[in-house]
């Protein structure tokens, strides 16, 4: 079986993309939806319909920070008014907005229990899974870094035995992802990215 993995997005379409969730993130925050899905035209892709959540915008605007130097000076400027606006949106909702992203933060830590169950019972497969599963592990690291880490006990509890299985689960230190994106996501604090089921 050949490895599932996460093809990189072009920090120009990444842009689009983050853009778009920016313009629905009010409406996201305050309706009671995990996964909204957005509808975006990227140049060059075309129409695409992708789902939206917390995580994942931060996710956007971490990667485009790192990769800022990759845009135009246009598109510098466009992503600074987009971090900003979503940096307005979050504040004016930040309530509602933590609240969110602790049940996206339990429902991918129930997806990471779902996958390493699964790896357990077939090592071929959980090695060829692990480059697309590991993404909720990643988006749960731009959680954490919103909330400062402040989740209630249980959360933390769980989290802690995820990660010591995902530990456990460790062979080599090969990086999982492209190799476009490791200077993006340095070893610490993305160990889990380092590792091969």
């Amino acid at each position: 079986m050949e490895d599932a993995h996460v093809v990189p997005v072009q920090p120009t379409d990444d842009l689009v993309i983050a853009m778009a969730m920016v313009e629905e993130l009010e409406d996201y925050i305050v309706a009671d939806e995990l996964f909204r899905t957005v509808g975006v035209r990227v140049p060059g892709s075309g129409d695409m319909r992708l789902k939206m959540t917390g995580g994942d915008l931060l996710t956007r605007l971490y990667r485009l920070k790192a990769e800022r130097d990759r845009l135009t000076a246009a598109q510098q400027k466009q992503y600074d008014e987009t971090e900003a606006e979503a940096r307005r949106v979050i504040h004016s909702l930040k309530t509602r907005f933590h609240q969110r992203l602790q049940r996206e933060l339990k429902s991918r830590l129930d997806s990471l229990r779902w996958f390493i169950d699964e790896a357990t019972e077939d090592l071929t497969r959980g090695r060829a899974n692990y480059p697309f599963e590991i993404r909720n592990r990643q988006r749960i690291e731009e959680i954490l870094k919103e909330l400062d880490g402040n989740i209630p006990r249980e959360l933390a509890a769980e989290l802690a035995s995820v990660d010591s299985q995902l530990g456990g689960m460790r062979m080599g230190q090969e990086f999982v992802w492209d190799p476009s994106l490791r200077n993006v996501f340095p070893q610490k604090p993305y160990w889990y990215l380092y590792a091969r089921a």
